[in-house]
């Protein structure tokens, strides 16, 4: 099943996933289209859940911005379903496949006008535990929350040192991807935020954003949907006027 609407919803494994992307102000002022893209979705391999998370961010002064998000969450999933299927792959071949995969998925387009930023969490069994991978590429912010505690990655202090965003589409290396490979035990929940909401939230203000979502994750499903719509378009920022999108997964626990 995968998840791409605003409303979207799963349920599975004693797990939870949803998320919510709204047009920031001034977009709709503009009366431009949302150029933020989401997706969760799952599947099986040997009979066992992969779980997979993506969240794309357009760089807003790109004609096609909002396509490049969009062929991003593409890929990403393409490219996570690819590699998944090759045990012992090397996570650096995960990479390069979603690279390749966004440039085939804009080919028709200037890859430049197309850049994108792109996040994406990916779960997988291992040996009775679960494998976390999470990828990170330009701004946004991925935290994870376990009794290990609070992990995160991407952030404003990804970018601290540069005015420059970096995603697909840009000039960039390897090396500007963050990667991180967990081993997780027990119940843990996954965020993903692009910049619109990433930008307000300092890490110490994450498990606050946790304790939040956990109320929305016992609401009916329409109600969910259209409570997180409403509460990100009523941001408390002034003045914040970006795209906002955040992906929401938990597993483990009931």
């Amino acid at each position: 099943m995968t998840l791409t609407s605003e409303e979207a919803n799963g349920h599975q494994e004693s797990g939870r996933a949803f998320g919510a992307s709204v047009a920031g102000s001034a977009h709709n002022a503009a009366k431009l289209l949302n150029q933020d893209a989401w997706a969760c979705t799952h599947w099986l391999v040997d009979r066992e859940t992969v779980y997979c998370a993506v969240v794309c961010d357009g760089l807003g002064s790109r004609r096609y911005a909002r396509e490049g998000a969009l062929a991003g969450v593409r890929a990403a999933k393409r490219a996570a379903r690819q590699w998944t299927r090759a045990p012992g792959a090397p996570i650096s071949l995960l990479v390069r496949l979603l690279e390749v995969l966004w440039r085939l998925e804009v080919a028709s387009l200037p890859a430049g006008e197309c850049a994108t930023t792109c996040l994406m969490a990916l779960v997988l069994p291992s040996r009775g535990t679960r494998r976390l991978v999470m990828l990170a590429l330009g701004d946004g912010l991925a935290a994870v929350e376990s009794g290990e505690g609070l992990r995160t990655l991407g952030g404003r202090a990804a970018e601290q040192f540069s005015n420059v965003t970096v995603g697909l589409g840009t000039p960039h290396h390897m090396d500007d991807w963050q990667v991180r490979d967990w081993t997780m035990t027990g119940q843990f929940r996954v965020l993903l935020l692009s910049d619109g909401i990433a930008d307000d939230v300092t890490e110490e203000n994450v498990p606050e954003l946790f304790r939040w979502l956990a109320d929305f994750e016992r609401r009916p499903t329409a109600a969910r949907g259209k409570g997180l719509r409403r509460a990100l378009r009523n941001w408390p920022v002034p003045g914040h006027s970006d795209d906002k999108t955040l992906v929401y997964l938990r597993l483990g626990g009931s």
